[in-house]
């Protein structure tokens, strides 16, 4: 017994088991069912003899009149929802789908990782500056799709953008020139910044993280827990303002011993205005070893 296509497509959907499918998504199933011609090892019926945009959209029109998708709301779109998906999706995670390079970051990511108890009024989303987002996508079509694909999907290639509000839940995205290493929440598809670089956010921009004051009390409270992945984020760490403010805490207000913390010394400068608090007023409280005003 052969298997239609359409239903093939719809099971591939269902197993995925995400709450929505972007039309790129659609797109890049129907091209991986339409080369195997089989799914799961049955064969297909009525398999197209090649894949574009135009079979593409005929495809998702007819999971649409199945009702196995609908529009998702969230999304101006290009979006759908899963119809017997076993989840809505939070806002971090429809999120993620939509924009396959951006990721939680800033409080939302301290709160996922239990850092802190504050409950963040929006979600914080961090993507990559528009010509690096675009590199990463060119690098994405080319890894999943031949040149010919990439032109005949042009109309359902991935998109820059993102809705202010998500799942009734406003969203703030900030963009980067560096973007950071992610990892995947388990059970979804949220992508959220490794832990060691929520550390160095804190201090890099404090105004995204609960404020400086709350910043130091997550850095002395649960530091210690998370010492390794710390250090080498602050090594990586390209603003050499945070490997002061990270070594000034580490060192003198937690006692930790590192080679590596005592080689960002070297990136003290005498004399400048360097602050623990970027947005509070200088204060002649000194860190010698650190050479940063100790205004907070």
């Amino acid at each position: 017994m052969m298997l239609a296509f359409a239903d093939a497509a719809e099971a591939a959907i269902l197993k995925a088991n995400c709450p929505i499918v972007t039309d790129y998504g659609i797109f890049l199933l129907g091209l991986r069912l339409a080369e195997a011609r089989t799914w799961e090892g049955e064969a297909l019926k009525y398999v197209p003899s090649d894949w574009d945009e135009k079979r593409s959209r005929n495809l998702t029109k007819r999971l649409v009149a199945r009702r196995s998708l609908v529009q998702d709301r969230d999304f101006r779109s290009g979006v759908w929802r899963v119809v017997q998906a076993t989840r809505a999706g939070t806002a971090e995670e429809v999120a993620c789908i939509a924009d396959p390079f951006c990721y939680v970051s800033h409080l939302s990511a301290m709160q996922r990782y239990g850092l802190t108890e504050r409950s963040p009024g929006a979600l914080h989303l961090t993507r990559p500056s528009r010509p690096i987002w675009n590199a990463l996508k060119l690098a994405k079509l080319s890894d999943e799709l031949s040149t010919e694909h990439i032109r005949e999907a042009s109309g359902v290639l991935l998109h820059f953008g993102m809705n202010p509000t998500l799942r009734r839940r406003p969203v703030e995205v900030h963009e980067t020139k560096y973007p950071a290493r992610t990892t995947e929440m388990r059970g979804e598809s949220t992508r959220i910044v490794e832990i060691g670089r929520v550390f160095v956010d804190m201090l890099a921009q404090p105004h995204l993280c609960g404020g400086i004051h709350h910043a130091l009390d997550v850095w002395e409270r649960t530091a210690d827990d998370w010492i390794e992945p710390i250090i080498a984020a602050v090594d990586e760490e390209n603003a050499s303002i945070v490997k002061m403010r990270a070594g000034y805490i580490l060192s003198e207000k937690l006692g930790v011993k590192d080679p590596r913390i005592e080689a960002w010394k070297a990136f003290a400068q005498r004399g400048g205005s360097r602050k623990l608090d970027p947005d509070a007023p200088y204060a002649p409280a000194f860190s010698e070893a650190w050479m940063i005003s100790l205004n907070a």
